[in-house]
């Protein structure tokens, strides 16, 4: 399983643009706020899954992806990826069905707060918690029936204390030491 096939796509929520990327075998998605959709904003985000495979000693070889990554060829050969692209007016449905389920997560957590309106950085955050619990259980025909995507490809174990602590969005009153300065 060190040799890990990617699938790629660009999500939108509430007009926002985030790549969303899963492993074949792994299962271990990523999510990551875009600014625009082009091809330097996605390919410095896919730089940056790729360093977090590498860390952990596994190797990207193939991204299947839609034609929007195209312009992104020379760049895949040049860090020894071989993009393999569907055809006009055709998606991936594996990554499809990830985004599907992303957003069904996020529109549940929406609902369950009770807000009219989302920032963008909330909006963000909704996304990456969606995709966080996601990794968090083992898939059913993933690698590994007992150790977690995120376990295996970040090396950090989930700890209740520290992760399960609060639910997203809710409301709380913190209290931090400070002083008669302008600093924050």
């Amino acid at each position: 399983y060190r040799s890990v096939t990617l699938y790629i796509d660009v999500m939108k929520v509430n007009k926002l643009p985030f790549l969303v990327t899963i492993s074949r075998a792994i299962k271990f998605g990523t999510t990551g706020w875009l600014k625009n959709a082009k091809a330097d904003t996605l390919l410095s985000q896919l730089e940056q899954v790729h360093r977090i495979y590498r860390q952990r000693g596994f190797k990207v070889e193939t991204i299947e992806a839609d034609g929007q990554f195209e312009p992104l060829w020379d760049a895949f050969t040049g860090m020894k990826i071989r993009l393999n692209k569907c055809s006009r007016a055709e998606h991936v449905p594996v990554i499809e069905r990830c985004i599907r389920t992303l957003k069904e997560r996020c529109r549940c957590m929406y609902n369950a707060r009770g807000y009219t309106k989302l920032p963008g950085q909330l909006v963000s955050q909704m996304v990456s918690t969606s995709n966080f619990w996601l990794n968090v259980y083992p898939p059913t025909d993933g690698v590994s029936g007992n150790i977690n995507p995120r376990e295996l490809i970040t090396g950090v174990e989930i700890d209740a204390s520290k992760h399960i602590v609060l639910e997203f969005g809710e409301y709380v009153q913190t209290h931090e030491e400070h002083d008669n300065t302008m600093s924050t």
